[in-house]
């Protein structure tokens, strides 16, 4: 009777109990009791390796940028400061991105820089394109135009929203399987694909591939020098 009594109050008091960060065992469970709480869908949890849940702080996104530092994901929200989808794709490949030193030359279009790329979608095809470098766009943008060149299919692209200083813009959020820019190249690249008409004619090429090296813009020397971090 008194184990019966014992188990029975157990049974209750876990029952009862909210789960802590500290009572998280893994960053798998970590982020599904994120998800949980903060009503967001999250795909591609089996791609996670068995780390340990860790502290955080901040506003969601930015939880979820220190949860996710060795992993490449894509984030989609129609509100500022909030998620309403993840999609963890890949690991993050060091030897992929940080192999190389290189400075690769630039050529001029106004005030911007421009480099010769070449992107790798799922059809595995390479296809040159030149960018410009912006290291104020959170992710490399293209016009939707592109997306079947590169072999995306609509199903395959997640629908999402860009905040611009001026508007909200209705995006399709993917991920190219590698960017190469001179003798560096990066994979599980996130790309996101806007209305033709709001780039009007630009692509860009931003932080999902730049943030993987210390960047340096040379204005005399017209370069683009990107560093192993």
């Amino acid at each position: 009777m008194v184990r019966r009594l014992r188990r029975f109050f157990l049974g209750m008091l876990l029952i009862g109990a909210s789960p802590t960060w500290a009572e998280a065992e893994t960053l798998r469970t970590q982020l599904e009791t994120l998800a949980a709480e903060h009503e967001f869908v999250v795909q591609g949890l089996d791609r996670l390796g068995p780390e340990s849940a860790r502290d955080t702080a901040g506003d969601l996104p930015t939880r979820l940028r220190m949860l996710l530092e060795d992993y490449n994901y894509v984030l989609m929200s129609d509100r500022p400061g909030a998620v309403d989808r993840l999609l963890i794709t890949s690991a993050k490949m060091p030897a992929q991105t940080r192999a190389f030193n290189a400075t690769i030359k630039t050529t001029r279009l106004g005030p911007h820089h421009q480099v010769e790329t070449v992107l790798v979608g799922p059809n595995g095809v390479a296809f040159p394109v030149t960018l410009i470098v912006d290291t104020g766009a959170s992710t490399l943008a293209l016009p939707e135009s592109m997306a079947s060149e590169l072999g995306f299919v609509p199903e395959a692209l997640q629908p999402g929203v860009s905040h611009t200083a001026n508007d909200i813009v209705p995006i399709k959020a993917g991920i190219l399987e590698s960017v190469r820019v001179g003798p560096v190249s990066a994979g599980a690249v996130p790309v996101a694909f806007f209305p033709d008409d709001r780039l009007r004619g630009a692509k860009l090429l931003g932080m999902s591939f730049l943030s993987r090296f210390r960047v340096t813009l040379d204005e005399a020397e017209n370069e683009l020098i990107l560093l192993a971090k």
